[in-house]
């Protein structure tokens, strides 16, 4: 492997180093998104939003209290002012939502700037085995040394060339899948959110009306 990343040229250690950096990415993706911060079960969730939604809340608070996704800091910031107008309990859920969702989006966007960049690199690597053909063509009078000269230029070429397109294909396969993943996360989260927060205006709109019919 290092003798065929020496034949390739310096363009061929960029793109090593790219490659690093998107299987350090990669992975880190997929142990938050699948380990780390994986959904509560739904009949976790259910139990949840059916205990919020029959008023049961220091119930409902403590299940989100024994669960440290994301998801639950939210439900619970929603919750400890449920007492407290629709305003402030949607102020206190963005609130909560700022801090919280930047952890399930975190590198997930670089990753297709990083197969681009491998891209690129390969191209330069390529570039640069053209300059290493056409130099042995015009500055070699030995027809043995000029075949020589081409045929190491034309391989610096095409190791960069399949090197770096391999790099981008693997980092853009492995970003559609974290991309899902992360997108039916969000979604998730976003319903269960807005469930929640609706329940909890309608219920305090009605005991307004209750109180200003009283």
């Amino acid at each position: 492997m290092f003798d065929l990343l020496l034949a390739g040229g310096p363009f061929m250690f960029a793109t090593l180093g790219i490659s690093i950096g998107a299987v350090a990415i990669i992975l880190q993706r997929l142990y938050t998104l699948w380990v780390k911060y994986r959904l509560p079960g739904p009949a976790y969730l259910k139990q949840v939003l059916d205990l919020s939604e029959s008023g049961s809340y220091p119930q409902a608070l403590q299940l989100c209290s024994m669960n440290r996704h994301p998801l639950m800091r939210i439900l619970k910031s929603a919750l400890v002012r449920a007492d407290r107008s629709e305003k402030d309990i949607r102020r206190a859920v963005e609130a909560q939502a700022a801090v919280e969702l930047p952890t399930i989006r975190a590198l997930t966007a670089y990753l297709p700037h990083l197969a681009n960049l491998a891209t690129l690199c390969g191209l330069l690597g390529t570039i640069h085995g053209l300059i290493v053909s056409f130099q042995g063509i015009g500055n070699t009078e030995s027809t043995a040394a000029r075949q020589a000269m081409l045929a190491k230029g034309i391989a610096i070429a095409f190791y960069n060339t399949f090197f770096g397109l391999a790099v981008a294909v693997g980092t853009v396969f492995a970003y559609m899948i974290i991309s899902g993943r992360q997108s039916r996360i969000l979604t998730a989260m976003e319903q269960a959110t807005t469930r929640l927060v609706d329940h909890l205006a309608s219920q305090r709109t009605g005991a307004q009306r209750r109180g200003a019919t009283a």
